[in-house]
């Protein structure tokens, strides 16, 4: 993996195609072309890229075909692409490679940086009080989950997933709960700290912020709801900032 990383988590794009959804994805491609015009480097997606995906032999969700092929153009210009699947779409078994070349990770993905060792996760169910979702969650990726999900007409299937996706979504994503949010995640990253990572980056909360601790550092990696955010780690710099800052970068 090449530096500089270019990090974007939760865009949650939806199938749909209103003004909203076309003015979000309208931003997200300048930020590519400014990425392209660098002509080096590694895109990072920390999940919930799709705000829902789950493929068939049969059928893929649709309305996702210019996002998937503007991701594939990267590849023209010397970017890479590391996926880390999020709760809304942990379910590619193989089409975003094929048409994308998109590497794919159902787990965490480490990798390093000028010595530095860094983890990217998209961070769902590690809040202390998320028990009935970690449960919920091994259930939903088991094997014979997704072989019985199969089955099931996709016009059907698709709405199940979605619901069953969002269920702690109120609760993970609400700034009512960023003390609580903050104090779980951070001693999370401690934890990492402990065992030689240098920088813990994490999706999933929505929360935009870097916690530098004794020259350790753990990042929010915000969303693409309304914060658009984007981080970038290269040999001399940790910045981060939204999509029109991003574009104003020398």
């Amino acid at each position: 993996m090449k530096a500089p990383f270019y990090i974007i988590s939760d865009n949650h794009f939806m199938m749909k195609s209103d003004n909203s959804e076309k003015k979000r994805r309208k931003r997200l491609f300048s930020v590519l072309d400014k990425i392209k015009k660098e002509g080096k480097g590694t895109l990072l997606i920390g999940g919930d890229f799709f705000d829902f995906w789950f493929e068939t032999n049969e059928v893929i969700p649709n309305g996702y075909k210019n996002l998937i092929e503007k991701l594939g153009n990267l590849q023209k210009y010397n970017i890479d692409i590391h996926y880390i699947a999020g709760n809304h779409d942990y379910w590619d078994f193989g089409y975003l490679k094929e048409k994308a070349n998109i590497n794919f990770y159902k787990n965490d993905l480490v990798f390093h940086l000028n010595n530095k060792k860094i983890l990217i996760t998209h961070g769902d169910g590690l809040l202390k009080s998320d028990y009935n979702y970690r449960l919920m969650k091994k259930i939903i990726r088991s094997t014979l989950f997704i072989k019985l999900f199969k089955k099931i007409p996709p016009q059907l299937s698709f709405k199940m997933a979605n619901k069953l996706s969002k269920s702690s979504s109120n609760y993970n994503h609400n700034d009512k709960y960023i003390d609580t949010i903050m104090r779980d995640i951070v001693n999370y990253a401690k934890y990492k700290w402990s065992t030689g990572i240098d920088i813990v980056l994490v999706g999933h909360y929505h929360q935009q912020k870097i916690v530098n601790h004794e020259n350790k550092y753990l990042i929010f990696l915000g969303d693409w709801l309304d914060k658009f955010t984007i981080t970038k780690l290269s040999y001399n710099e940790i910045w981060q900032g939204n999509w029109k800052e991003f574009l104003e970068l020398t």
